[in-house]
């Protein structure tokens, strides 16, 4: 079954350390996977959480959309700080490295600092055989609000990803964006994801939609518990609603 068996292994839940470790090898092999071995579901550390939980709640009090973006830098995960937008859009911008220098006490150790938008975002002590030949940093993805909507009975609902959302996922040339309502939704780019898709209307972007005919990967998963593969079932671009 080659390489995304062994990224995957069918029918598996999948930590949120041995995705983005996926997603490196996609982008080395310059590569998206197959439909058939993305994972039924995928775990999150609690950590995670806690930062969605964050900028889900900032967004319930004013309205406006937030995103935060996910960096690899080299061999570190790093969440970018939020960003806050306008009702309808968010742009997350970010600017990270990573330095190497000799520790100022330590015989064989170099000191490694993560420096995210000029500030040290986290340092640690390396043993100097184990310093990379070449240091990888890398964007991974990004994952945004939407804020909650009324009608006019006072009735809830969050708006499911945009036209916008979805060409900025194959624009990016990433596999896997998210979006956050009152819960996570994770899409997942795959080899037969379409490159254009200026037929896409928003009144037809549904689960359905990205999964039969966009050959998109769907996740949905309440905050705190796993993010649980979709089939393709509902039409509804509404994630929720509640009176």
């Amino acid at each position: 079954m080659g390489i995304f068996n062994t990224l995957f292994g069918q029918n598996d839940t999948t930590s949120f350390y041995k995705l983005y470790n996926k997603m490196r090898s996609w982008k080395e092999a310059k590569v998206f996977p197959n439909e058939y071995n993305l994972p039924k579901e995928i775990s999150f550390p609690k950590d995670f959480w806690d930062r969605i939980v964050k900028i889900q709640k900032h967004t319930l009090q004013d309205g406006k959309e937030r995103a935060i973006s996910i960096y690899w830098a080299d061999g570190d995960l790093v969440v970018s700080p939020i960003t806050t937008g306008s009702d309808n859009s968010v742009t997350t911008k970010g600017n990270i490295s990573v330095k190497y220098s000799p520790h100022p006490t330590r015989k064989d150790y170099y000191r490694k600092k993560v420096i995210l938008n000029s500030s040290i975002y986290k340092q640690s002590d390396i043993y100097i055989k184990k310093i990379p030949k070449k240091i990888e940093v890398s964007y991974l993805f990004n994952m945004h609000t939407h804020p909650q909507h009324k009608d006019e009975r006072g009735n809830t609902h969050y708006n499911f990803f945009s036209v916008q959302d979805i060409k900025s996922l194959l624009k990016s040339n990433v596999s896997i964006t998210g979006l956050i309502t009152d819960k996570l939704w994770i899409l997942i780019r795959t080899k037969l994801t379409p490159n254009n898709i200026d037929k896409l209307q928003e009144g037809n972007i549904s689960i359905e939609n990205l999964i039969n005919n966009q050959h998109i990967g769907v996740y949905c998963g309440e905050f705190y518990k796993k993010v649980i593969r979709q089939l393709p079932t509902t039409t509804t671009r509404a994630t929720s609603t509640t009176s």
